[in-house]
């Protein structure tokens, strides 16, 4: 997001801009990515959160942070750019970082100092004391992750907990600065609920996400490693799609998140799991649980990411010899059988209902893509959750697309995700092929071989376009054509019309901007950077957020 005065990055006043543009333009509800605090790389995911619970202190608006400054210079967009690619549309999480910390620093010093601020210090005395452990364990993390240059806590002089308490309770200064951490919190939620307030007061519903994991360089994982094991890797199997990056292709995604020790979480009631939900129904009125298959089963690798080079180029028995036999699999146990299929089901179905029970009555969506076991959707299902239909992986078994109006009304449609390129850059891609393969009957230099591959990926495409257009109710003829307004209109009337309680398109479809948002498998570069290049108020004007109006009043949403 963006707006004017924004430090370089979207903040929670251009959210509330955003708010009021839906509000007007009939959109009933706003997806964001995960909003916790991250780690400090240059493009850092927001799936790798250093807390499950703590929010992000960037996206705070500087202008309503209490000691601040009157008058902010502006954003140094003229400084000379970091090595990094792209520009002003594109967030430079260093400098950003850089800008926004000077600030808070100087103005939480203020607020600890100046009188005007003592009714405020009361509040956030009094919040702090309302947190409980989380919030003390996590401003201490941030601590020792400074002092210490990582937050790869493996990797620090001191690893018993009890001890690095100790040591950031023990100097004036260090206390001093655990406590900055604990008001940056304390502004996040303070601004969070006054975001929260103003969607429900324009009718707006604020989609939040819970990954399946949480980083291991997180202060969850250090202050509460009884709960996780570290001996697996959370991730997904190679399924044919990220060849932009090989050991993806070969091996799958590594995520490098531990996976859950659910036995010793059921102990104390999930209480885990219970923190994060409520922490997030503080913000969110729906939520997305990402990889939600991970709680029926969830692929692992015997070892972290850091280490996916040294395996890229092995067979299978050769990364298990290095690895004491460990192979990468579905954990706890693969879908091979019956008693593991039944097993499996009766694991995620339980887990979900505890996970449910924390807040009840909270919309839930969960992201079921990938390998989808036959029995993930039906108990989705039952659960009221509601699961991902993509149109055009939606094909039955005598090869034609399903039809929207069949879908199951539990159940939350897109085109795309912020995983895979917009509609549009698909759309002419699959096109491009079929142009190729045109011509490629008229070139009669092309071996026989080279004819029959283009001819081959040509009629793959063509198939994904003829369905598509079958969607929306669109001729082979007029499938077979570039992207253009008139494709855009049938698709998305289609997508609103169909029977799912819920239908999304990101805005970089919506706006046409072909920009992709991240490409799993890949980091740094452009990944999680590009910013929308206008704000909410220009983008009021646009012909694009009217044809949104008017198709979501003319498909009754």
């Amino acid at each position: 997001m963006r707006r004017e005065g924004d430090a370089g990055i979207g903040d929670l006043k251009a959210l509330e801009e955003w708010i009021r543009w839906a509000a007007e333009h009939k959109v009933g509800f706003l997806q964001l990515l995960p909003v916790n605090a991250v780690g400090e790389d240059d493009s850092p995911s927001p799936y790798s959160a250093i807390s499950s619970v703590a929010l992000e202190p960037l996206y705070l608006s500087l202008e309503r942070v209490p000691g601040m400054e009157p008058d902010l210079p502006p954003y140094p967009e003229d400084l000379p750019p970091r090595q990094l690619p792209g520009g002003k549309n594109y967030v430079d999480y260093a400098r950003v970082r850089e800008y926004k910390r000077y600030y808070l620093k100087r103005a939480f010093e203020r607020f600890e100092t100046e009188a005007a601020h003592a009714s405020l210090r009361a509040e956030f005395e009094s919040w702090v004391q309302s947190q409980g452990q989380w919030l003390d364990d996590f401003a201490a993390f941030r601590v020792l992750s400074i002092a210490f240059g990582t937050n790869a806590w493996w990797q620090w002089p001191v690893q018993d907990t009890d001890i690095a308490r100790l040591i950031v309770n023990g100097s004036a200064e260090s206390r001093h600065q655990k406590r900055y951490q604990q008001w940056l919190q304390w502004l996040c939620a303070r601004e969070w609920a006054q975001v929260r307030a103003l969607a429900d007061a324009c009718g707006v519903y604020l989609m939040g996400d819970v990954p399946i994991g949480i980083s291991v360089a997180s202060a969850d994982v250090y202050f509460e490693r009884y709960l996780f094991d570290m001996n697996w890797s959370g991730g997904a199997p190679a399924e044919g799609n990220f060849a932009e990056d090989p050991f993806t292709a070969k091996w799958g995604q590594n995520w490098g998140i531990p996976l859950y020790r659910w036995d010793v979480m059921e102990r104390d009631g999930f209480a885990w799991w219970h923190r994060r939900i409520r922490k997030l129904a503080e913000v969110f009125r729906m939520y997305r649980i990402d990889h939600i298959l991970g709680f029926y089963r969830i692929y692992a690798f015997p070892w972290m990411p850091d280490r996916n080079d040294e395996f890229l180029n092995m067979t299978e028995d050769e990364a298990a010899a290095r690895c004491d036999g460990r192979r990468p699999g579905f954990r706890p146990r693969p879908d091979w059988t019956a008693e593991d299929r039944r097993a499996n089901l009766m694991q995620g179905d339980y887990l979900l209902r505890q996970l449910l029970k924390a807040v009840p009555g909270q919309l839930v969506v969960g992201e079921d893509l990938g390998c989808v076991p036959d029995y993930v959707r039906p108990d989705l299902s039952r659960l009221r959750i509601a699961g991902f239909k993509i149109p055009h992986w939606e094909i039955d078994s005598n090869q034609h697309i399903v039809s929207g109006k069949t879908y199951n009304p539990c159940s939350f449609a897109t085109y795309a995700t912020h995983d895979f390129p917009p509609i549009c850059n698909d759309w002419n891609e699959w096109y491009s092929h079929v142009k190729a393969g045109r011509e490629a009957l008229q070139d009669v230099a092309l071996s026989g071989q080279e004819l029959r591959d283009k001819l081959r990926v040509a009629k793959d495409c063509s198939r994904v376009l003829g369905w598509l257009g079958e969607y929306a109710g669109l001729s082979l003829e007029q499938s077979l054509v570039p992207w253009g307004q008139g494709i855009k209109e049938a698709l998305f009337a289609a997508l609103l019309q169909c029977r799912s309680a819920y239908v999304a398109m990101m805005w970089t479809e919506l706006f046409d901007v072909p920009e992709r948002l991240n490409t799993p498998g890949t980091v740094g570069g452009t990944n999680w950077r590009p910013r929308m290049p206008f704000t909410a108020a220009e983008a009021a004007s646009m012909p694009q957020s009217k044809w949104l109006a008017r198709l979501s009043a003319e498909s009754a949403r």
